[in-house]
C-alpha cells in the first residue's frame, strides 16, 4: 500500500504537466496561465479562510482528541496549501477536494479511527 503511494506521489507531477501542456494546446498559453493563476489566488483565499476556522476551534478545544482532531485537520489543510498552490490542475483537484469542510472532517475521522485502533495503551497499577 505505501509503495502505491509513493508512486502516485512521484506521478503526479508527470501527469500534471501532461494535463498543462494538453489544456495549453486547447485553450492557449495565455489562458491557460491566467487559469493557474486564478486557481492559486482562489486556493490561497480559501486556506486562509479555512485555516482561521480551524485555529479557532483549535484555540477553542478542551479535550486531547478533539486537539489531535483539529491538529491532524490543520495539517490537512497545510497539505490543501501545497497542493493548490503548486501549478498544474491535478494538484488543484486535490487540494479543492481536501479543503471541503464535510470531505475533510470524514477524512479526519476516518484517520483518527485508524490511529486509535492502531494504538493500544495499557496502564498497569503496582
Amino acid at each position: 500500500m505505501l509503495w502505491y503511494l509513493i508512486v502516485l506521489l512521484l506521478m503526479i507531477p508527470f501527469i500534471d504537466m501532461y494535463v498543462l501542456i494538453e489544456v495549453s494546446s486547447i485553450l492557449g498559453f495565455w489562458e491557460t496561465m491566467a487559469l493557474v493563476l486564478l486557481t492559486g489566488l482562489i486556493g490561497a483565499e480559501l486556506i486562509r479562510r479555512e485555516g482561521r476556522h480551524v485555529l479557532m476551534k483549535l484555540q477553542q478545544s478542551v479535550t486531547g482528541g478533539e486537539i489531535s482532531r483539529n491538529m491532524m485537520e490543520g495539517m490537512i489543510i497545510l497539505l490543501c496549501g501545497i497542493f493548490l498552490l503548486t501549478p498544474g490542475f491535478i494538484t488543484d483537484v486535490i487540494g479543492f477536494l481536501l479543503i471541503f469542510r464535510p470531505l475533510r472532517v470524514r477524512l479526519v475521522a476516518g484517520l483518527m479511527n485508524r490511529i486509535e485502533s492502531s494504538v493500544r495503551m495499557e496502564v498497569r497499577t503496582f
